[in-house]
């Protein structure tokens, strides 16, 4: 399991934040780590109640989110994870599953591969897009359900390839984090035919998404 350090660096003076978990440009090296933990959205809470309570103006001292276990761009030394965006990506709706509400997650969990994911978005803007096809999703049962997913800004690797015609290959693999709206629940499992098992209760299901972009030379 990853663990995320919430790390300080100095805020240039007059630095408008897009968001409280946005990181400054050139903040130069990691300085004191506040806090360390397995739990992303612990780390990300942390960083955002610092830089909350920071007076505004700018230049002081900013909490970022990384990953000490992987190198990064921005810090050679620990993978970057903030700002966070947000994606909605499609799930395959579990056998006798019935949701309560547009925004519930079942417990498990299983991508459906293949279909499209919509763009990155703020978190109230995925928010709106999880309820709205869900809406539909009850309405219209199917396979398929929504979630929202947290994406760790740097990926976890990079590679580059090139062959003979000059065609480039850029291929990322990056770190997705299952988020479970407050407003929302598991749903109603008593109709699962693996009722009998011990689903998890936890909440911090980790994915990996792998993304392919070819340039042509």
């Amino acid at each position: 399991m990853a663990s995320y350090q919430v790390a300080l660096v100095q805020s240039p003076a007059g630095w408008q934040p897009a968001s409280p978990d946005d990181v400054p440009p050139e903040c130069g090296s990691l300085e004191e780590v506040l806090a360390e933990t397995d739990d992303f959205f612990a780390a990300i809470r942390r960083a955002v109640e610092h830089n909350e309570a920071l007076p505004g103006g700018g230049g002081g001292r900013w909490a970022v989110v990384v990953d000490p276990g992987s190198r990064g761009r921005t810090w050679p030394e620990a993978r970057r994870c903030t700002p966070v965006a947000y994606k909605v990506i499609p799930l395959w709706w579990p056998t006798g599953w019935e949701p309560q509400s547009p925004l519930d997650v079942p417990r498990c969990v299983s991508r459906a591969e293949g279909q499209s994911e919509h763009q990155r978005l703020s978190y109230p803007q995925a928010v709106a897009v999880m309820q709205g096809l869900n809406r539909q999703a009850m309405n219209h049962p199917g396979t398929t359900w929504y979630a929202i997913v947290a994406v760790e800004h740097e990926p976890l690797s990079e590679s580059v390839s090139c062959d003979p015609a000059g065609t480039e290959t850029v291929v990322e693999v990056r770190r997705l984090h299952l988020v479970r709206p407050e407003e929302g629940g598991r749903g109603d499992c008593s109709h699962c035919p693996a009722e009998a098992l011990d689903c998890s209760e936890s909440g911090g299901t980790s994915l990996e998404r792998t993304t392919r972009t070819v340039a042509a030379g």
